[in-house]
This record gives C-alpha cells, sequence and structure tokens, in this order.
C-alpha cells in the first residue's frame, strides 16, 4: 500500500495538480481567485524587478563617480606632506637665524610646535566631501536595498507557488499579500528611486563647494545648472498633482499628495460642478479623472477612434472595428453612441463612417474576394448601416431649409450600391432589403421635416407680413417674369408630384431624387411670393398657394410612407426567411405614419390583402407571420376609410381573434367597427371549421412557410 501511495505521489507531481485528486470540493473556487491574483502578481513582481534592476545599474555606475571624486577631494581634510616639508625647512632657516641673531643662544622650540599643530581644513572641503560621503552613502543603500527587494519579491513568488492544491496556495497568497500591504512593501519600493535622487542632488550640491577655492565661474556654472535641475525636479513634482493627466512625476509627488490629502487642499468638481474633497490616492484619482464621464472625456474619445480608424487603412483592418458598430449603437452607453454619431458625420473623409463603410461594402461587388468572404464582409457592413442610421441623437432642428439634408446620414446613391450589393451577393437579400427600408424611411423624414419647416415659415409671413428666411439673397425679377416664373414652379410641382404617386418602389434613387426637385421648386416659389420688394396682397394670395401646395406634398410623402411599409410587408411575404431585424425595421418604416390623412383605395387594398395572407394558419397552426409584425399591420389598419375593405378587414381580424389570445386584435376589431358607419352591416366571423374552408377555397396562394418559428429573429440580428 506505502508503495502505491508513493508511485501515486510521484505520478501527481509528473502531471501537476488536478481538482479531482484532492477532497476539497472548493478547490475549483480557488483556482478562480489564483488565476487572477497570480497575474495580478507576476506583473507586480515585473514592475518591481525592472525597476530595481533599473536603480543597481545607476547606483553601481553613479557611485563609482562619486567615489573617483571623493578621492581627490579627501585630501583636503589633512595637511599636505609637501606642505609639512616646506614648513619643516622653512622652520629650520628660521632657527639658523635666530641662532645668529641671538649671539648663539637657541629659540623656544615649543613656538615652532605651536606653528605645527595650527592646521584646519578649509570649509568648502568640509561641506564639500561631507556632501559627496552623504551621497556615496545613500547611493550604496539604494544599491543594497534595490537587491533586498529583489530577493523579496523572489521569495515571494516562490513561497506562493510551493503548494500544490489550489486552496492551500490561495490562502498562504493571501496571507503573504496581507503581509506586503500591512509592512508597506510597495512604499518601501518607490522611497528607494527618492534616496537616489537626493543622492544625485547630493553630489551635485558637493561639486559646487569643490569648486569654490577653485574657480568662481565653474562655481556659478555648476549652481546655476544644480539651479535649474532643482527648479525642473520641483515642477516635475507638483504638476502631477493639480494637472493629473500630466506624465512627469517623482517619488516626492505620492508624498506632496499625502501631504496636501492630510490638509484637505485638494479637490474637484463633480458631474453637478460642486467642489468635493479627493480621497483616493495619487493613481486612483488618476484613472477617475480618466475614465469620468464628462465632455472632456467625450472629446478625448472622439480623438482617438479618429487616431484608431486613420490607421485602420487596409479593408481586413477596417471590417473587425465595423463590425463591433449594431452591439456599440444597441448597448446603453450613451456616450459610445454620441461617438458613433460624430464619426459617422466627421468632416474628414478618410474618418467618416458614412463615407468608409460603403467604399468598404463596395470591395464585395469587385468579384474578387471569396463568396463566403464576401458574404461575411456584406453582412457586417450591412449591419452597421441599419444599426448607424437607427440610431437616434438629440439635435438641434435645421435654422434654414436647404440644411436639411446635411441630417441625412445615408443619401440617395446608397439604393445604386445596394442593388449591386444584391447583385453580386444573392446570399444577403434580407439583409439589403432591411436597409433600403430605413434609408427609405430617413429620406421621407427628412422630406417631412423640411415640408413642416416650410409650412411654419410661411404660416409666419402671413402673420406678421415679413418676408422669411426662405428668400434667396440677389433674386430680383421683374412683376412679370415673377408672375410667370412662379406659376411654372407650381405647374412643375403638380407634374412631380403625380410622377410620385405612379411609382411602385420607394427603394430606389428616383422618388427622393424627384421630392428634392420639388422642395427646390418650392423654396424657389416662397423666394418669389415673398419678395420684400413684391410682398402685398398678391404675394399673400401667392403665399397661401404655396402653402396649399406644401400642405398637399406632405400627404404624399405621408402616403410613400404608408407604401414604404406595405412594400416591405410584401417583401417579407415572399421571402421564406425575415430579413434582417424585421420588426424593428416595420415598425421604423411605420413610426411616423399619420393616420388621420388621405391615403389611397389602392394602398388600403393592399394593406387587407398583406393582412389577409399575414393572419393565414398553416398545417401546424401557425400564421404567416410573428405575432409583432402581425400586431404592427392590426395597427396600420387605423388608416382604412373604405367602407367595403373596413367590412373585409373586420371579418379577416374576427376569424383571427377566434384562433389567437392577442390583445391587439380585439382592439383593432373594436376601432374598425367603431369607424363603420352606423347602417354598415358588420361582418359576423365564420363559424367552426369555416377559417379552414376559408383558406383553402383561396386560389393561386403560394405556399410559403410559417414564420412563427423565427420570431426571435425580428429582435436579433440574422447572420
Amino acid at each position: 500500500m506505502t508503495l502505491v501511495r508513493l508511485l501515486f505521489r510521484m505520478a501527481e507531481a509528473k502531471t501537476g495538480y488536478q481538482p479531482y485528486h484532492y477532497d476539497d470540493p472548493s478547490a475549483n473556487l480557488w483556482s478562480t481567485y489564483l488565476s487572477k491574483s497570480e497575474k495580478y502578481d507576476k506583473t507586480m513582481a515585473q514592475n518591481w524587478k525592472g525597476d530595481m534592476d533599473a536603480i543597481l545599474i545607476f547606483a553601481g555606475l553613479f557611485s563609482a563617480s562619486v567615489t573617483a571624486f571623493i578621492i581627490e577631494s579627501y585630501k583636503d581634510l589633512s595637511p599636505d606632506p609637501s606642505e609639512t616639508t616646506v614648513l619643516l625647512l622653512a622652520q629650520i632657516s628660521q632657527q639658523l637665524a635666530s641662532i645668529s641673531l641671538s649671539n648663539g643662544s637657541l629659540p623656544d622650540p615649543a613656538k615652532f610646535m605651536q606653528q605645527d599643530n595650527s592646521f584646519s581644513p578649509p570649509t568648502a572641503a568640509l561641506v564639500c566631501n561631507a556632501l559627496w560621503f552623504l551621497s556615496l552613502g545613500l547611493s550604496l543603500i539604494c544599491a543594497l536595498s534595490a537587491t533586498l527587494v529583489e530577493q523579496w519579491t523572489r521569495q515571494y513568488l516562490q513561497a506562493t507557488n510551493r503548494k500544490p492544491a489550489p486552496q492551500d496556495r490561495a490562502r498562504l497568497n493571501t496571507y503573504l499579500y496581507q503581509g506586503i500591504k500591512k509592512y508597506k512593501m510597495a512604499a518601501v519600493v518607490e522611497t528607494i528611486p527618492m534616496l537616489l535622487h537626493i543622492s544625485l542632488f547630493l553630489f551635485f550640491a558637493g561639486l559646487v563647494a569643490f569648486l569654490v577655492p577653485v574657480n568662481s565661474a565653474l562655481e556659478y556654472l555648476i549652481l546655476t545648472m544644480l539651479v535649474v535641475c532643482c527648479i525642473l525636479y520641483f515642477l516635475a513634482t507638483i504638476l502631477p498633482i493639480f494637472r493629473l493627466a500630466c506624465p512627469y512625476w517623482t517619488p516626492l509627488s505620492t508624498i506632496c499628495w499625502f501631504l496636501l490629502q492630510k490638509l484637505h487642499l485638494l479637490h474637484r468638481r463633480d458631474a453637478d460642478g460642486n467642489e468635493v474633497p479627493i480621497l483616493s490616492p495619487l493613481l486612483e484619482a488618476r484613472e477617475y479623472d480618466a475614465i469620468e464621464i464628462t465632455p472632456e472625456r467625450d472629446q478625448r474619445d472622439l480623438k482617438a477612434m479618429c487616431w484608431t480608424i486613420t490607421a485602420l487603412r487596409e479593408d481586413n483592418e477596417f471590417e473587425p472595428f465595423v463590425e463591433v458598430i449594431p452591439s456599440v449603437v444597441s448597448g446603453f452607453d450613451y456616450s459610445a453612441k454620441w461617438l458613433m454619431d460624430m464619426l459617422l458625420n466627421h468632416e474628414d473623409i478618410s474618418i467618416k463612417l458614412g463615407h468608409r463603410i460603403p467604399r468598404l461594402l463596395t470591395t464585395c461587388t469587385t468579384g474578387l474576394l471569396d463568396p463566403g468572404v464576401a458574404h461575411k464582409r456584406a453582412v457586417t457592413c450591412l449591419k452597421s448601416i441599419w444599426s448607424l442610421i437607427m440610431l437616434s441623437m438629440p439635435k438641434p432642428a435645421p435654422s434654414q431649409p436647404n440644411t436639411f439634408r446635411e441630417k441625412l446620414k445615408f443619401k440617395e446613391d446608397t439604393f445604386d450600391l445596394l442593388f449591386n450589393v444584391q447583385k453580386a451577393v444573392p446570399s444577403v437579400e434580407g439583409h439589403v432589403l432591411s436597409v433600403s427600408i430605413v434609408i427609405a424611411r430617413s429620406l421621407l423624414d427628412m422630406q417631412m421635416d423640411r415640408a413642416l419647416a416650410l409650412e411654419s415659415e410661411l404660416l409666419t409671413v402671413l402673420e406678421s407680413g415679413q418676408p422669411g428666411c426662405t428668400v434667396e439673397k440677389g433674386l430680383y425679377v421683374t412683376t412679370p417674369a415673377r408672375n410667370t416664373l412662379f406659376q411654372a414652379s407650381l405647374l412643375k410641382i403638380k407634374s412631380m408630384e403625380n410622377d410620385i404617386s405612379k411609382m411602385k418602389t420607394l427603394t430606389s434613387p428616383e422618388p427622393y431624387a424627384t421630392m428634392e426637385a420639388i422642395a427646390f421648386h418650392h423654396t424657389l416659389a416662397i423666394s418669389l411670393a415673398t419678395n420684400p420688394d413684391t410682398l402685398g396682397g398678391e404675394s399673400q394670395t401667392d403665399v397661401r398657394d404655396i402653402l396649399d401646395s406644401i400642405k398637399a406634398f406632405q400627404v404624399i410623402v405621408n402616403q410613400a410612407s404608408l407604401n414604404l411599409a406595405l412594400e416591405y410587408i410584401g417583401n417579407i411575404l415572399e421571402l421564406d426567411t425575415l430579413p434582417h431585424e424585421a420588426f424593428n425595421t416595420l415598425r421604423r418604416a411605420f413610426f411616423r405614419i399619420k393616420f388621420k390623412g388621405q391615403f389611397t383605395k389602392e394602398s388600403q387594398e393592399r394593406l387587407v390583402a398583406y393582412l389577409e395572407e399575414a393572419v393565414e394558419y398553416s398545417p401546424d397552426s401557425s400564421t404567416r407571420l410573428p405575432q409583432s409584425i402581425i400586431d404592427i399591420l392590426l395597427s396600420l389598419t387605423r388608416v382604412l376609410t373604405d367602407p367595403t375593405l373596413v367590412l373585409k378587414a373586420v371579418g379577416i381580424i374576427g376569424n383571427y381573434v377566434k384562433q389567437t389570445s392577442n390583445e391587439a386584435a380585439p382592439t383593432a376589431l373594436a376601432t374598425l367597427e367603431r369607424s363603420l358607419p352606423r347602417d354598415a352591416p358588420v361582418c359576423v366571423p365564420l363559424d367552426l371549421f369555416s377559417s379552414h374552408l376559408y383558406t383553402d377555397a383561396k386560389p393561386n396562394r403560394k405556399p410559403n412557410p410559417s414564420r412563427t418559428s423565427t420570431l426571435s429573429s425580428t429582435h436579433t440580428s440574422n447572420s
């Protein structure tokens, strides 16, 4: 049995620790602690070792230099033998002279002995040697301390790794680390460089004292250098206290910070502008100042990201950056969203995401990439474009109608790029569809906002009789020419509005180019009608005509908004799987529709047809579309005004209510029933099994699988 245990321990020593070899069930728990603590200890030991190695090298060289100076200077502390010889010869000469003058009598020798013992070292020599010996002593103490710190660090790391069991190593690590904190080993390590600095300044001071009897010019030169070094050292000490971002620092900075903190002289301003005392150490205060949410931090983040994007010159380097944009936009960090918004509209085209991302997406249309790589890159770019368009940040309203386009994140030309991407990479059809819809919705929002601003301006003109801000400067025409141009603009507007109503799709540049032309003619007509030189009774009539035209244009934009939502629903019904973020995209298209407006019968018929198909139950008793999208369709039924279509919708929703517990369906049904005329018959839902018969009786129905199983994809991104 003893041999078996010995073999088991030998095998254990070779293979290392295995949790199941120990009885303590907390082994894995302590392993988690060790994974963090050992990493921290290793970093701390490396930092200390690097500092101590540098101190050892510098202290060794410095000590050798100071020793060379001391060898030369300590001689001034004792009498010079050559001077003693000269003094003795002078004494003999004096004695001989005294004998000759005293007629052979010998002088008193005590008088000459007293002169021999009268030597005392110069003050400059005493000061110089005292300073240099102190400097040498401190330097050697630093070298010894650095050696000891390296030994203590090695011993600490070795002691914490002697036990194989994680729980034992962890407890030993905690025990020894608490000793490091209790006896302030970190403070000792920080004191060693400070002593070395003091040693260096003592050497310079001694050098000044050494040069006092030698040469005044050299003395003042070294003294000036010493004063300058002291001033610079003092500045490097106090600057990080009052400017936490300052990179300069000395060992005395921590001491000065501690003293000022104890005297309650350190304060900072919180987010509300109030002064609060600083209670944390210098390094922690610097870290807090760097990560605290402030406008200054946001500007630093912006500069850092601008540098990052500029450095990402290659497409394969820039793609990972684009890949994280959706998660940033969908997060809760307002500063990160602000950062994305600033990068999206940056002035530098090499940084502007609105330019860089489409340019990256263009590489998918060249045919040079592997199909898998092209698909992944296209999906990454399309997801980012979709997220950036959905990003909503509070901004001041544009002051001029011609500045509304500056709010656009992606313009009409993006539709051509999306068409080419879908043609080159057919597998991203769902992503292209969702991105096209949100871009179209943003363009319609811009057109509606600008039309509302023009309407507000014209109403102000009618009330005040003063020209508005849309008047074109330098536009001076004669009255006949003005009237002709004004009428031509209104006729052109009506013609283009008819063209928009005939367009079948809203995910192409043509409708928005036409709307831009209408906006131009509206601006021109307003300038003609509100010209200060001609503003009068006739112009008031023209202003009302333009106001009616703008209101009619708003109706067209509102109708286009409904058509856009219906276009997306129709495409969803044709696809086998849900597009990217189908629910959020449809909600974005639906959000700004004014239900009290006028809508064409054709669009109402499309809505009823799509509703009928969406709530259709498949053989597995699930609807064609997920419940969340059906809820939006039910909300859209508020646009129905034709009694026949309302009755049909009531029948469809009535059948749907019988087979579901959806709360939105009864609400929509009640709303439709209230909108019917009092004499209109209410459609009674079919009896049991009649809904199945009704479904089977629909001719030419394209079989599509149910999308209810993909409900979760309406809230998450498709790959």
